[in-house]
């Protein structure tokens, strides 16, 4: 029947669309893994090398021990971030966003799982009394080739597939729906009048 095929193909490229999607976002972890250990890294720098008052008074063992207890936790938050960015749902949950998206952080399930990062960076900020009132510490997806690799355009093919895994799934529900009306109409074809026997579903 048609309409079984029909629901057969769209749970077909369904699933298809699916698995791009988790396999594009392994490659995307792989890429953010390393990011994740230089955005701390450069963060801090940034605001050492801006506070001049306050970088002349650390000494050089300061900023070594500075240094390795940022690269501590930058890759304990790194791990858990890249633990928590496995999970399926998170990814596919991009369905439920409004309009074509281009930066991941448009999928705030998803993106809001990088904020061991930033805290990370806080942690090590507050540790060593750096000065505060600067702007807080914020994530962002990098806009740049990390490794032969450029993040904004796998972020634009992951709402391509996003986009397509609706599709893709509203199509599944057309053709269940479809399957549906076709037994309604097939059940009302098959009772004569005045023959139904009352039982559930019945007037």
């Amino acid at each position: 029947m048609r309409t079984d095929e029909d629901l057969r193909e769209a749970k077909a490229a369904e699933a298809r669309t699916r698995q791009a999607i988790l396999k594009l976002a392994a490659e995307i972890r792989q890429v953010l893994a390393d990011d994740f250990v230089e955005f701390p890294v450069f963060e801090v720098r940034r605001r050492f090398v801006s506070a001049p008052g306050f970088a002349q008074g650390l000494s050089d063992a300061d900023i070594a021990r500075l240094k390795a207890t940022l690269s501590e936790k930058a890759a304990v938050a790194r791990d858990r971030v890249l633990a928590s960015m496995e999970d399926p749902e998170a990814w596919l949950a991009g369905t439920e966003c409004e309009g074509p998206g281009k930066s991941l952080a448009e999928n705030a399930g998803l993106w809001t799982r990088t904020a061991p990062i930033a805290e990370a960076v806080s942690e090590v900020l507050s540790e060593f009394a750096f000065p505060q009132g600067g702007e807080p510490v914020e994530y962002r997806m990098p806009m740049r080739f990390i490794h032969k690799k450029y993040l904004p355009g796998l972020a634009e093919k992951y709402w391509t597939l996003i986009a397509e895994l609706r599709e893709a799934r509203a199509r599944v529900r057309e053709a269940e729906d479809g399957r549906v009306r076709e037994a309604l109409a097939k059940r009302w074809d098959g009772i004569r009048e005045g023959k139904g026997d009352g039982g559930e579903g019945g007037i």
